[in-house]
């Protein structure tokens, strides 16, 4: 015992006991070392109980990390009142960048972008399309759809703006616009529509968003006709192991609406 508490007082670096006439007695140290052990007990019975107790009989939520757009307009109506009502969840809206990080580093049991990665270790599966339009101004004439008058409008761009803007005009007008004149950035897609329906720019959204948007009879989305722009969004989850229970239905569902919305 005595070769064990000197380890101790050597691991602590100063000493717990005054030591005399063969006696040992805890120092100001010691006592508070003694009070600390006794929390440390007190704890660790806390969590052996909270162990043998009966797991309980509903599942965890399940996180969701979505790029915002798809996030907050195709798959929180499938939760709040869709298919997927019963289920408890966690949903997040990080960039897409961020949507990866949190589903590798277990933050989140599943994650949907927009773009397909160069390289990743996750499990990456195309779960549907989405429409992207331009929108624009009702109470104006509606744009033409040419490269040459477009670079000479107004813009309203949002986080994640760069990979939409670019599949929009490379499918539709076949090249890139190069630098547009942006007359405003914001976080979320409502305050860009907000702009968008003011008359202060046009912008480029996904048609669900555009759909969904209350004032949508202030904002008018522009197509081409016969050459809608579409783009594949993306599931993401863990490579291997520890899948919550809900993620293949839920990805189901998702595939089964995604592909009840195309015309």
């Amino acid at each position: 015992m005595s070769y064990q508490l000197r380890r101790l007082e050597e691991a602590l670096g100063l000493p717990l006991f005054e030591r005399g006439n063969g006696r040992l007695r805890p120092n100001p140290a010691g006592r508070r070392l003694f009070g600390c052990c006794r929390d440390m007990g007190r704890d660790w019975t806390r969590v052996r109980d909270a162990l043998r107790e009966p797991a309980p009989d509903h599942a965890p939520p399940l996180r969701i990390a979505a790029v915002s757009g798809y996030g907050r307009y195709v798959l929180l109506p499938l939760f709040r009142d869709g298919p997927l009502a019963d289920l408890p969840i966690r949903m997040r809206f990080p960039t897409a960048d961020d949507v990866a990080r949190e589903v590798e580093d277990g933050a989140c049991d599943l994650g949907f972008v927009h773009v397909l990665p160069a390289r990743s270790r996750l499990d990456c599966r195309p779960v549907g399309t989405e429409e992207i339009v331009l929108a624009a101004p009702a109470h104006s004439p509606a744009p033409a759809l040419d490269l040459a008058a477009l670079r000479r409008m107004r813009f309203v761009t949002y986080d994640e703006s760069d990979y939409v803007f670019a599949t929009w005009f490379t499918q539709v007008l076949g090249a890139s616009p190069g630098q547009l004149d942006v007359a405003a950035h914001f976080e979320e897609l409502e305050e860009v529509l907000d702009w968008v329906a003011a008359g202060r720019g046009l912008s480029i959204v996904p048609a669900d968003c555009l759909a969904r948007y209350p004032r949508r009879g202030e904002v008018a989305a522009v197509r081409k006709p016969g050459s809608p722009c579409r783009n594949t969004v993306y599931a993401r989850l863990p490579p291997a192991g520890g899948v919550h229970p809900a993620v293949e239905r839920t990805l189901a569902v998702v595939r089964a609406a995604s592909a009840a919305a195309r015309p």
